[in-house]
């Protein structure tokens, strides 16, 4: 390299090719008020990306565009740049088609350099790195100095450089943050736990914070703060994250100014006020604790409270990386999505008095994109993992709802059941997918997960195991949703595992529901018709022996050839 230049370059770009020395991190959250800073949006394309490194790049920086050519990898590299006009970009943007990147870069002053700090849109949506540029080889950055959003320095690993985004999409952050976190079930982590912050309590007389963290509807408060609490009696005490959102009145002042915050994401809380109150307890200092109350959606005045020798901090965000060093024990208590979404569906239903398709929307759209951004992520931080995954054979009866059936083959058609003295209700066909999460096979547990295409309408259908019983028994949940709902599920929980398709003509006869059903299953080579039945079906108890018995010799029905098998089993 000689006076910045290289001294063998066949490229003539018109200006000087000044060497680029950069350090790139990750970034483990975004600072406060991020856009009281300078920022611009950037969209840049690839038109060439060579296995030595070697890039073409067009980007566009505002109204100002650029053609660049970086030479090299790692920290240091050649960069040749030119400044093209709008219909140049144009005509060649084209052909970065799917070698693009788009982003909001800020400038964040930091020391005596500037901090860039790239917060990436469309396909690259919730992933922020940061780069900082030195002036020569002699420059240094004291990493111990870097703000505490700054994560793990990224600056040779290839798979996060702005070419392999746009051409490979977003890695695996999890993996670079991953440790030996100890993991326990319930029961096992509870004691655990409990055992930590009594040798902790034996070795100080300082007061503990706990940290208990954990996503939506995972049982951190009800199944371990509180049993925690319960250990300790009146030497702990219980501090919800929840009190200190800043409201509704908050949310919609953000949104007036084009900030549109959701209630599962840090932003809505007060973190600031709450890391001041912990600081505060753990000095022996009572606080005035604000009174959240999620009826009205605002902070109802304050409480004084004294710090217990105990201080249990239960939310969503309790052990991310603002709160995790103001914690002496932190555990995270983990669950599914299955479980989360079940638990959610279940508990809501009668909690909030919403309707069951709003919930599952909401669940969705915000509250497992939420997860995987802001909580997910922080699984890591924790001492302690504690998993209370959702239990069907206990959790599905909160349902509220049995449905049993009960299945023959069908040696008779349509007209033998009209003559035997059945009226007709309605006949249509049903196509039933059903569905595995990512992390599990419902089949193992007893479960079934179904979405239902009948006509114009969608069906969500959940059915926990079986129960004992004369018919096939088991705990039902089931709702309308639109198409807009079930492709948002779809988008977060997992893949098909069969469909089912039905014609299906249903009848009454004495009190008694029963369908005659052609059923096949699609699979890769075509439709193969798996057969003829007569389905009987109740919800509990309304089929007396009595009306079974006759229902059955009308139809000239064997009580022998029933069958307990679903169609999803068949």
């Amino acid at each position: 390299m000689i006076n910045g230049e290289t001294e063998n370059a066949n490229l003539d770009l018109g200006k000087k090719s000044p060497i680029e020395i950069e350090s790139k991190f990750l970034v483990k959250y975004l600072p406060e008020n991020i856009d009281q800073y300078e920022h611009k949006n950037i969209n840049q394309g690839y038109l060439a990306i060579t296995e030595d490194g070697t890039e073409v790049r067009l980007r566009q920086k505002g109204d100002q565009y650029f053609q660049t050519v970086k030479i090299g990898s790692g920290q240091i590299r050649d960069e040749f740049e030119v400044d093209i006009n709008k219909s140049q970009f144009d005509m060649l943007w084209q052909a970065t088609e799917g070698k693009r990147v788009e982003k909001v870069r800020y400038f964040i002053p930091f020391e005596n350099h500037i901090i860039e700090l790239d917060v990436y849109q469309g396909i690259l949506d919730g992933f922020y790195s940061a780069e900082i540029e030195m002036d020569s080889q002699l420059d240094s950055i004291d990493i111990s100095r870097l703000p505490d959003w700054i994560g793990a320095d990224i600056t040779t690993d290839k798979r996060f450089k702005n070419q392999s985004l746009a051409v490979n999409g977003l890695p695996d952050i999890e993996l670079l943050y991953q440790k030996d976190v100890p993991t326990f079930e319930l029961d096992q982590g509870i004691t655990h736990l409990s055992e930590l912050i009594a040798e902790k309590l034996l070795n100080t007389d300082e007061i503990i914070i706990v940290e208990v963290a954990g996503g939506s509807a995972s049982g951190k408060t009800s199944a371990v703060a509180a049993k925690i609490k319960e250990t300790f009696s009146d030497d702990a005490m219980i501090l919800s994250m929840d009190d200190y959102y800043r409201g509704m009145k908050y949310m919609q002042s953000q949104a007036e100014k084009g900030i549109n915050l959701n209630w599962d994401q840090p932003e809505a809380l007060n973190i600031e006020l709450l890391c001041q109150h912990l600081v505060e307890l753990k000095a022996g200092n009572s606080v005035q604790k604000p009174i959240y109350r999620f009826s009205s959606g605002e902070v109802e005045g304050s409480e004084e409270i004294q710090p217990s020798r105990v201080i249990i901090l239960e939310g969503l965000f309790a052990v991310n990386d603002e709160m995790q060093s103001k914690a002496d024990i932190r555990a995270f208590v983990d669950i599914g999505t299955h479980g989360r979404i079940m638990r959610r569906l279940l508990r809501d239903v009668t909690r909030t008095g919403q309707s069951p398709s709003d919930i599952l929307n909401y669940f969705s759209e915000v509250v497992q994109p939420m997860h995987d951004k802001y909580i997910e992520t922080t699984k890591n931080n924790a001492d302690i993992r504690i998993m209370n995954e959702y239990m069907p054979h206990i959790e599905a009866e909160r349902s509220g709802l049995h449905e049993a059936q009960l299945k023959f083959v069908a040696n008779i058609g349509p007209e033998d059941i009209r003559r035997a003295g059945a009226e007709r209700i309605m006949s249509g066909t049903q196509i039933d997918t059903y569905y595995n999460p990512k992390d599990r096979d419902l089949a193992l547990s007893g479960e079934s997960l179904r979405i239902r295409e009948e006509g114009d309408r969608t069906i969500f259908t959940y059915k926990g195991p079986q129960v004992e019983s004369n018919f096939r028994e088991r705990p039902k949940f089931e709702f309308e949703i639109n198409a807009d709902i079930k492709d948002k599920f779809l988008g977060i929980y997992g893949d098909s595992v069969k469909v089912i398709t039905k014609n299906r003509t249903m009848y009454s006869m004495d009190g008694v529901i029963f369908s005659f059903d052609v059923v096949s299953k699609i699979q890769d080579t075509g439709e193969v018709e798996i057969g003829k039945f007569i389905e009987i079906r109740s919800h509990g108890d309304d089929i007396s022996d009595k009306k079974f018995e006759t229902l059955l010799e009308k139809l000239k029905i064997d009580l022998e050839s029933a069958t307990k098998q679903t169609y999803l089993e068949m």
